[in-house]
């Protein structure tokens, strides 16, 4: 398994975030359920852009995306429903296990290639150009740009689940 990319982004610590936490520990369970669906909103914002960032990976064949998957702390949560287009030079490998901890969103694009789309600096192709919101750090961009979303829908989702 190919180790997911983690950035080194600190969320600051708002009132938000303080009050996340004490749900978190009342609530470990609805808490958990919640976080559930924050990871997949934010894996589909990450793999097909969201209202505050565009960027998305790089696509031709759709393996990247296809590749990606969603944990909270150990759970696998989803693997990302992505068509292969025909002729892919390889297929999706998405992570299925991971070792995180309790309650931490992780989210892996499990693919060689993912580093290199990622973290360097690369000259999109010729699909990517015509898409024209590709482009190399899309998960850092998203976890700037959709981090209070990200939080609220957490928080939306555990309301729900407490009536709090």
């Amino acid at each position: 398994m190919v180790n997911p990319i983690v950035p080194k982004i600190r969320f600051e610590k708002t009132i938000m975030m303080r009050r996340l936490r004490a749900m978190q520990l009342a609530h470990p369970k609805a808490f958990k359920e919640s976080a559930k669906i924050g990871a997949i909103q934010f894996l589909n914002w990450c793999n097909n852009g969201s209202m505050k960032e565009s960027r998305k990976p790089p696509i031709r064949w759709g393996v990247l995306r296809g590749s990606s998957s969603a944990f909270v702390g150990n759970d696998l949560v989803v693997i990302y429903d992505q068509v292969i287009k025909p002729g892919a030079p390889e297929e999706p490998t998405p992570a299925e296990t991971y070792s995180g901890k309790d309650m931490v969103l992780t989210w892996a694009w499990n693919v060689d290639y993912a580093t290199k789309m990622h973290e360097t600096k690369w000259n999109p192709g010729e699909f990517s150009k015509q898409d024209g919101n590709t482009g190399n750090k899309w998960v850092e961009k998203h976890l700037r740009a959709d981090k209070d979303d990200l939080i609220a829908v957490i928080g939306i989702e555990f309301k729900k689940r407490t009536g709090m």
